[in-house]
């Protein structure tokens, strides 16, 4: 029988082999002529007697501190992180849900507030068709762009301001008109028009707005072949917000002949612009988004969030 010293001894140098030198048991049992289940039994005495300690380090690293890295490296005012659901769709409408009652809090009533499309968009107007109509409350909301001839409600504009302003009490402006335009010409008699005149308008001085930001290429594509030619993919376009295509150093692509009537970027530069996310967007759209300063205020789930804290393109 081995003396308390000599098996002091032989579970040091056991527990060395296996956690120091990364040895097998059969191997260490090889090695010291003992058998496999004996080795087993030294590491536990090991442990027991305090010789192994093992210690658990979470890699993780908290929704607080991806906020804050995501601050400071974007300079942006605010993040909104949620927690992601068991699938994407679960996520979203909690996004959805998160992002509608933070721009139409009691603190936003009375603002101009713009809006815009995509799926975010659409999806918190699904949230705020669940919810009882509000009381009249102070403020004005409009569109952001004109229409698009889609099949989805995410990018018909007007249909998107019915419904928010019926919910939240504030008077709508509506944009009969619609946002692509097929040549330079065309485009220039629908900025003469009344419809457009007075929303520019609302655009020069409004206070809030927002966007979703959505991967490039996606759907729908908003013409954009006959708007940029080659030149989105030649530029390698990640995302865009509105009709603004960027690439993933925040860098806008501009069309060759502009034919687009939305709110400009100078326009959405100078007011407070929060920006939601859908779990689809890929971090290299949401980090050229942020880059291109237009955003103050960013709305993301959480996995999401935490790819876009780590990566940079």
């Amino acid at each position: 029988m081995l003396s308390k010293d000599n098996k002091l001894k032989r579970m040091i140098e056991v527990a060395r082999l296996y956690y120091e030198d990364g040895k097998s048991q059969n191997e260490i049992a090889k090695t010291l002529g003992i058998s496999r289940p004996l080795v087993s039994v030294i590491l536990s005495e090991a442990k027991d007697q305090g010789i192994v300690t093992v210690t658990i380090n979470d890699t993780r690293i908290s929704a607080e501190q991806i906020a804050d890295r995501i601050k400071n490296i974007y300079k942006i005012s605010d993040i909104s992180i949620v927690p992601d659901g068991e699938n994407d769709g679960v996520t979203n409408a909690k996004v959805a849900e998160v992002a509608f009652n933070q721009y139409f809090s009691r603190a936003n009533d009375g603002k101009r507030v713009g809006i815009g499309w995509g799926l975010m968009i659409g999806k918190m107007a699904d949230y705020a068709s669940t919810l009882e109509n509000a009381n009249r409350a102070n403020g004005v909301i409009f569109p952001l762009a004109g229409g698009i001839n889609s099949m989805t409600r995410d990018y018909h504009l007007n249909e998107l301001v019915r419904i928010f302003s019926l919910k939240t009490g504030r008077a709508p402006y509506l944009l009969y008109a619609p946002a692509l335009h097929d040549n330079p010409i065309e485009y220039a008699i629908a900025k003469k028009t009344e419809a457009y005149i007075s929303i520019k308008e609302e655009w020069e001085y409004m206070e809030q707005a927002l966007v979703a930001i959505s991967n490039f290429p996606s759907y729908p594509d908003l013409a954009v072949k006959s708007l940029y030619g080659n030149a989105l993919t030649e530029k390698k376009a990640v995302g865009w917000m509105l009709a603004h295509y960027f690439d993933s150093y925040g860098r806008i692509i501009s069309p060759a002949a502009e034919a687009t009537l939305q709110a400009s970027v100078k326009q959405l530069k100078t007011t407070d612009v929060t920006a939601v996310c859908s779990n689809q967007v890929k971090p290299q759209a949401v980090i050229g988004a942020l880059r291109t300063g237009i955003i103050d205020r960013l709305i993301i789930p959480l996995g999401l969030a935490e790819k876009v804290s780590t990566n940079v393109f």
